[in-house]
């Protein structure tokens, strides 16, 4: 296990009975046509590669939600979103947005990690994820534990960077399947929730929406030493 020095990491730190859920189904329209936003290449692999990479440590598991077959190549576990969520979302000509990829990745948790009681989900594009979220994350949980724990950095809040309650599953269900719920906040609203505010630089949490913003990480991590 790295040791935390102070801010400085020497590698990722591994902490609590999480299950790493990195959210991979988004659309990325702003990144354009092409090949899905999570599989652009940054530096010589694709970007969800490095989220994986840093992820995979601080975790006793890892899925990744995706309903692009070209996710396979990854590795990783790679699941798609619920097909009845799928097919509910098509009914009302929405999309289905992050908050399925939390459903599908709890869901999974539940039947093959059982004595996991948390997931952590992180977005597919925040490929300078902290190696020490998790260590972080879990040192703020006390009694009582909220149901949801997410990110914030200055006034910014990170919604899809949270560890959740997986106690939460038959409501998330319930709010997604049943409801129309696809907000990540709007659901999370509803429960004992939480934040860590974040020290320091935003760089760690900086996130990809554009070419321009893969061009310019591309070009930051060229000149790292």
């Amino acid at each position: 296990m790295a040791v935390n020095r102070g801010t400085s990491v020497l590698g990722p730190v591994r902490a609590g009975a999480l299950v790493g859920v990195v959210l991979a189904g988004g659309e990325g329209r702003r990144m354009g046509p092409g090949v899905a936003k999570p599989l652009r290449r940054l530096g010589s692999r694709p970007m969800i590669a490095h989220v994986i990479e840093r992820l995979r440590p601080q975790v006793m598991d890892l899925v990744v939600v995706a309903n692009d077959p070209g996710f396979t190549r990854l590795g990783a576990t790679v699941i798609p979103d619920p097909p009845d969520v799928r097919a509910a979302a098509e009914r009302e000509g929405r999309r289905l947005g992050p908050l399925a990829g939390v459903l599908a990745g709890m869901e999974w948790a539940v039947a093959h990690q059982p004595h996991a009681g948390w997931i952590l989900s992180v977005p597919a594009d925040v490929p300078l994820l902290p190696l020490d979220l998790t260590v972080r994350l879990c040192g703020l949980m006390h009694v009582p534990e909220p149901d949801v724990l997410a990110i914030r950095h200055g006034r910014r809040r990170h919604p899809a960077i949270a560890v959740w309650s997986v106690k939460l599953l038959p409501a998330l269900r319930r709010a997604v399947l049943e409801e129309g719920v696809r907000r990540v906040e709007g659901f999370a609203e509803r429960h004992e929730r939480a934040e860590l505010a974040w020290p320091g630089p935003s760089g760690p949490f900086r996130n990809v929406n554009t070419p321009a913003d893969l061009a310019a990480l591309s070009s930051a991590l060229r000149k790292r030493p």
